[in-house]
Order: C-alpha cells, then sequence, then structure tokens
C-alpha cells in the first residue's frame, strides 16, 4: 500500500526539482532541446513547470481517493462445527438484520445449512478476513491458506429471482479433496 504513495512523491520532487531549475535559468530563449524542439523563454518553461505540478496533485489526489476504496472492513465468518459443503451469504436482503461488528470486524453467523441472509451492503476490497468453527464448547480458528486449509472457492456474485436480484458470496469449508469431489453445478443448494 506504500508504493503508490512513494511514486507520487517521487513525481512530486522530480516536478518541484524541474521548476526550480527553470527558474535558475536565464531569461533569454533557450536553446532547441529534445523536451522543446522550438527556443522558448523562461516564461514559457514556468507555466509549463506550473502546470505539471497541478496535473501531478491531482493525479496524487485521485490515487489517494481511490485507495479508500480499495481497502474494506474485514469479517470473521463463524461456521457451525463439523460443517462440511458450500457457504452462502446473500447481502441486501430487506427485513434481514445488519451484519454486527465486533472489535472492527463484521460477524457473519452461519446457520445449520451455511447459510446467511443480511440488509446489509457487500463488501468489496481487500481485507484479512478470518474464519471459525463455532459450537456450545467455543470456537476454534479455521486455516484459510496452506497444507490444513479447508477455505475454497470463495466466489462474490449477482443473481435474479423471483424475489429480485440477490448479491452473494459464497465459499466451500472442507478439505482440499472434498472440494475436488463437488462438481462445479454443485455450487450451494440451501433454501
Amino acid at each position: 500500500m506504500l508504493l503508490p504513495y512513494l511514486a507520487i512523491v517521487a513525481l512530486l520532487i522530480a516536478t518541484v526539482y524541474s521548476a526550480i531549475a527553470s527558474f535558475r535559468q536565464k531569461s533569454e530563449p533557450a536553446e532547441a532541446s529534445w523536451t522543446f524542439p522550438a527556443p522558448v523563454t523562461r516564461k514559457t518553461r514556468v507555466i509549463l513547470c506550473f502546470v505539471t505540478l497541478i496535473c501531478v496533485i491531482t493525479i496524487g489526489a485521485w490515487f489517494a481517493l481511490s485507495v479508500q476504496h480499495t481497502v474494506r472492513r474485514s469479517s470473521r465468518f463463524l461456521i457451525p462445527e463439523g460443517y462440511t459443503g458450500w457457504v452462502r451469504i446473500e447481502f441486501e436482503v430487506q427485513g434481514a438484520p445488519p451484519l454486527p461488528v465486533d472489535a472492527g470486524q463484521y460477524v457473519l453467523t452461519l446457520g445449520a445449512d451455511g447459510s446467511l441472509k443480511t440488509s446489509s451492503l457487500e463488501q468489496y476490497g481487500w481485507a484479512n478476513d478470518s474464519y471459525y468453527f463455532y459450537s456450545s464448547a467455543g470456537t476454534r480458528s479455521i486455516s484459510d491458506a496452506g497444507p490444513d486449509c479447508l477455505i475454497w472457492g470463495k466466489i462474490n456474485g449477482e443473481a435474479t429471482g423471483s424475489s429480485g436480484k440477490r448479491k452473494y458470496e459464497e465459499f466451500f469449508v472442507g478439505t482440499q479433496q472434498q472440494f475436488k469431489n463437488q462438481g462445479k453445478s454443485e455450487k450451494y443448494s440451501g433454501p
């Protein structure tokens, strides 16, 4: 996340240096160069540096604002202990409760059938989500990467049906072999 900001800072430094260098030149027309094919006055160079500086600042502001939209609040998925199969979360369902927030994370508690309906909007962008099995004894973490991974095939989509448009998120809970054994058409089949 720091790299775009470093690029912007480098561009700003180069622009400021160019502006300072052009102010230090003599006021007589400069010789032709690859940047200015025809001789130009100092005033023209100053105006071009000023316009360049404004463009760089505008582009930097645009990048800074767009970065805010690529990060979302992370989610904590609570899956019933022993559940194996497809999970489906439906968003923007009228009459459904909004997602609760705990310790800065959305908490998505799935039912025994692996489904959840919420009135909350679907969030897009990067985040560090976490997955847990839950039971009356408490919760235990589920790996979503590496050799012990139990989370597979996470997708976001939109479907139109008798109840209108639905935005949803699906993923598979189980071993890699269980995931491979699932047919592509055997996505979530809950209510």
